[in-house]
């Protein structure tokens, strides 16, 4: 629904734009590599500390319009190339990486000395951990798709995920995203799984279907566009406005206190 109309309105934009890109020269590998090093860079950013966070939120916009670009521009020029398509992945696990691994730099390695600035490990593992989960959604869907069937679904695909660190940043509420995408996107790992697992049961001949009863509530597959979506869009976005208001997560630590009292 919303995400639809924002895509309808931005196309004829877009696809000027890709025109006007191939008309100079430029080919969509060249946008792909330009995107993952203006994402990388928002990373350094994200680690340096809050004062260039506003700094990482427009090089994250510049990236996502890189995004949409290459493939607009592909589209225009007459087709995306096999390799275009291997190093647009490459370029979106490496994009991946600094997107996960900035932030778990800022927490593991804020300055000691100063009240509220030691290490936070347990913001240090979540970062590590939503790492994980990126990486294991799009394995899962390559490994799926190379055996037995096409494997999509999952709310935590990675245009969701980088917004939610976008969002993050803007609202100045980064330890929040990263509880998020700590946890959250494991109900995509576990969808993905079990629509392989489904697909491979059926040698890839019928459809697996959806998941029922609870199984439809943990393994949420709704569509980008649909009611659903935008309902589940709007509670992350709630969340990472108002949750740092009434919870200090930027300076709770359980994992801290966990090793601490293991130690004891």
């Amino acid at each position: 629904m919303i995400s639809h109309w924002i895509d309808r309105g931005v196309s004829p934009l877009r696809e000027g734009l890709a025109r006007g890109l191939l008309r100079i020269g430029l080919r969509p590998n060249h946008i792909t590599l330009l995107g993952m090093a203006l994402t990388v860079g928002a990373g350094i950013l994200i680690a340096a500390g809050k004062p260039w966070w506003l700094w990482a939120v427009g090089l994250i916009v510049a990236a996502g319009a890189c995004d949409m670009l290459d493939g607009a521009m592909a589209k225009a020029g007459g087709g995306a190339s096999r390799f275009g398509g291997v190093l647009d992945s490459v370029c979106d696990r490496i994009s991946d990486a600094g997107l996960y691994l900035g932030p778990a730099a800022y927490y593991m390695a804020r300055p000691v000395g100063l009240p509220g600035s030691e290490a936070n490990l347990t913001l240090g593992l979540l970062a590590a951990m939503g790492l994980v989960w990126a990486y294991l959604t799009s394995y899962i869907r390559a490994r799926a798709e190379k055996g037995v069937t096409f494997c999509v679904g999952g709310f935590w695909q990675r245009g969701e995920r980088v917004v939610t660190v976008l969002l993050g940043l803007a609202f100045g509420h980064l330890a929040t995203a990263v509880w998020i995408l700590g946890l959250w996107p494991l109900s995509t790992v576990a969808h993905r799984l079990w629509w392989a697992r489904r697909a491979c049961d059926t040698n890839g001949g019928a459809s697996p279907g959806d998941p029922r009863g609870l199984a439809a509530i943990l393994l949420w597959r709704w569509e980008r566009g649909s009611a659903a979506f935008d309902l589940h869009a709007g509670t992350v976005i709630a969340l990472l406005i108002v949750l740092e208001r009434f919870v200090n997560l930027a300076e709770a630590d359980p994992l801290r206190r966990l090793l601490a009292a293991l130690g004891a």
